[in-house]
């Protein structure tokens, strides 16, 4: 056996994936005999300069910020401003785009708002940046994105995939142009082609796109449950009643969201999930303004993590409000880590959205299974403030929404210098919008009511 010298150690998959080559690749011909073409990601190649055209002409883009945005905001908002395209967002890219602005679609996806879902699949064009598209994001594979598919084989729009990864390359999804680069390098290289194109000054093929995202961000809002108010007996004087109103956990994050935007502090916090219907409902209803906000373990689902990820959060940005918002049940599973918030004296606020159950598994059994319910209950919770008072922290009890506003303030901006534990008691509410495993991406659960879905795809 003979040893030969490596001499080219870079070419092969694994380097591929981690050394982005800043190419263009092309899909030409049809699908018995198709070419793949590539040019350099550069501004005089010609399938560049194709792809910007599409770009700029396209009646209704939208822009798919993932998790590749995060390293460059200002230029995807630059990227956006200038050609006037909505930019929805995956999970692990909530705040590279501030959803303060008036391009912003907010999450799509299984749990994503319905505005972002709905023109995702009317869209002629879809630029994908940094993100691969996983079923979370696309729904039945087979109904995702019709009209951009066949505007791309009509010359007038498509899909566009920008990756690092040149695995990722129509892996899931076949795009009319695959983009081997860094999210950052693309923009910079479309932000380079726009500011030299003087035909750009009156931009108007998607002023009709914008105005329908506004329509149906009207018509389509994120619905708070809410519960009819109780008259509850005075523990001492039964003769006097109080109102108290049930609590779901979109109705307590909303809150929570509103002081923050109310108090000018949304840039300055960073938030940590666990794994369930409070994930989703954060996901959803926090106003995501900066990237890499959000901390959450995504497809992983990994259940516990809140606490552990606002710890180290709050370690490496000590200026910021950092908090945890978990369920009981991904809580139960690390909650021992309160030894070390109190030990160290971090100043992590943790929220708890109580709902005594595994609420995301209990609705798909609900959904796929009958209702044959199985270990969806937490029948035995620790009463969490006793446990805070255990080790020494600071804790707020909340359990009706009369209480709510005045628990809120006190748990985000009185004690930022300690620890604080919030345990708020909700009601059991699923998530939605949901599209169901099995179903197109604009097929989505709105609102609490019986749903049909295909028992066969239901989810592992």
């Amino acid at each position: 056996y003979e040893i030969s010298p490596v001499t080219d150690h870079y070419n092969d998959g694994y380097h591929f994936d981690h050394r982005p080559t800043n190419r263009v690749f092309k899909y030409e011909g049809n699908d018995e005999d198709e070419t793949t073409v590539d040019d350099p990601l550069a501004l005089d190649s010609p399938i560049f300069n194709e792809m910007y055209n599409v770009i700029k002409n396209a009646k209704k883009p939208v822009i798919i910020a993932g998790m590749g945005c995060n390293d460059c905001s200002e230029e995807l908002k630059a990227f956006a401003e200038a050609l006037q395209i909505p930019v929805t967002s995956t999970l692990h890219a909530l705040g590279s785009f501030d959803e303060r602005h008036p391009l912003a679609l907010n999450m799509f996806g299984m749990h994503g708002h319905p505005t972002p879902n709905f023109m995702v699949q009317e869209s002629d064009l879809l630029i994908s940046v940094g993100s691969r598209f996983d079923d979370r994001i696309t729904g039945k594979i087979s109904d995702f994105a019709k009209p951009a598919f066949q505007a791309g084989k009509e010359g007038r729009g498509g899909i566009i995939h920008v990756d690092l990864r040149l695995s990722e390359r129509a892996a899931q999804v076949k795009p009319t142009y695959f983009v081997h680069s860094r999210g950052s390098t693309f923009l910079q290289a479309m932000n380079a082609a726009v500011a030299k194109d003087d035909t750009l000054a009156d931009r108007r093929k998607t002023v009709e796109w914008v105005d329908h995202m506004k329509s149906l961000q009207q018509e389509y809002p994120i619905l708070i449950p809410k519960f009819e108010t109780q008259k509850i007996p005075d523990a001492e004087n039964p003769a006097i009643t109080h109102d108290r109103t049930p609590m779901s956990a979109q109705f307590v994050v909303q809150e929570m969201n509103n002081q923050l935007l109310g108090a000018d502090k949304m840039d300055d916090a960073i938030f940590s999930t666990g794994v369930g219907i409070h994930q989703m409902v954060a996901a959803q209803l926090i106003t995501w303004t900066k990237p890499r906000q959000m901390l959450s373990s995504g497809s992983l689902g990994t259940m516990g993590v809140a606490l552990g990820y606002i710890i180290g959060a709050k370690l490496a940005n000590g200026s910021k409000i950092c908090i945890a918002i978990d369920g009981d049940g991904s809580f139960n599973m690390t909650f021992t880590e309160l030894k070390t918030v109190a030990e160290r004296k971090i100043p992590v606020k943790i929220m708890i959205l109580d709902n005594e159950a595994q609420m995301m598994v209990e609705y798909w059994q609900r959904l796929f299974h009958n209702e044959r319910y199985l270990a969806v209950r937490n029948e035995q919770n620790p009463k969490y403030t006793v446990l805070a008072d255990a080790f020494g922290i600071k804790n707020i009890y909340c359990d009706a929404a009369e209480d709510l506003p005045a628990a809120m303030q006190e748990f985000l901006f009185a004690d930022p210098e300690e620890p604080v534990l919030f345990h708020v008691r909700i009601e059991r509410t699923p998530c939605l919008p949901l599209v169901a495993p099995g179903e197109a991406l604009e097929n989505m659960i709105l609102e609490d009511t019986d749903f049909e879905c295909d028992a066969s795809a239901a989810p592992s």
